[in-house]
């Protein structure tokens, strides 16, 4: 069985995977007491190791939590081992979870492709038809943004985060709402019907994933899919080629 790990600025999410299946996935803080969090996968039979990071002072820790627990040597993806092409000025700056969306997409999609991951960060990733990565966007993610505006988390919880019925709010809660999730998914239309101007595509597979991603797929107007285990799926097929 085969553990996946992605370990982004928020949350570190491990998914188990097989006979072509995630048969558990589990999201826990980005935290340094990573070990601890991962004792309830004790039980299940791991014996194959794959991790993705973007936190490099996290990356060691998790490294060797998993050695301890499994008593297996994790394999770390980096954009040297991912075998993917990385068309851009500097490709050891590309995240591995960019890296491994793009993977996915390429396997599981086709190309051309783009790949809008909306979490902590929304980014956006671009593969050409001769499946190489050739760089994107990224905008600040949807909590990040709602922050700017105000401080209470509760009412973030609450109320940001619903898609209103209307465009037009009528009060302070609906006015939030439509700015930052209306507007949100405005952006993301034309982000993707920008980079597929810019690249001259007529057509290209257009894919959604990331925390936020259920909530805003949808309502967007661009024609795509929604694979919430993107980047897992990339994790598990560049481990299996290697």
């Amino acid at each position: 069985m085969l553990l996946a790990v992605d370990i982004g600025n928020t949350n570190i999410t491990c998914g188990l995977y097989k006979n072509h299946n995630w048969v558990k996935i589990i999201r826990i803080p980005s935290t340094s007491n990573f070990d601890e969090q991962l004792i309830s996968l004790k039980d299940y039979e791991i014996n194959n190791v794959a991790i993705s990071s973007v936190v490099p002072e996290l990356t060691d820790i998790c490294y060797e939590g998993i050695n301890k627990l499994f008593q297996i040597n994790g394999f770390v993806i980096n954009h040297s081992n991912s075998g993917i092409m990385l068309d851009v000025h500097n490709p050891e700056e590309v995240g591995s979870d960019r890296i491994c969306n793009s993977v996915a997409a390429i396997n599981m999609v086709g190309v051309p492709a783009i790949v809008g991951d909306i979490g902590s960060a929304t980014n956006y990733d671009v593969i050409n038809n001769a499946s190489a990565f050739i760089g994107g966007a990224i905008a600040p993610g949807l909590e990040t943004a709602a922050r700017n505006l105000f401080n209470k988390a509760a009412l973030l919880k609450e109320t940001a985060f619903k898609i209103p019925k209307y465009v037009i709010g009528r009060d302070t809660p609906t006015n939030l709402q439509s700015g930052i999730m209306l507007g949100a998914i405005d952006v993301i239309d034309g982000m993707f019907k920008r980079i597929q101007n810019e690249a001259g595509w007529d057509q290209s597979n257009n894919i959604i994933t990331g925390g936020f991603g259920e909530l805003i797929s949808p309502y967007l107007k661009t024609k795509h899919q929604f694979i919430p285990t993107l980047t897992l799926d990339g994790i598990r097929i560049i481990n299996e080629k290697r």
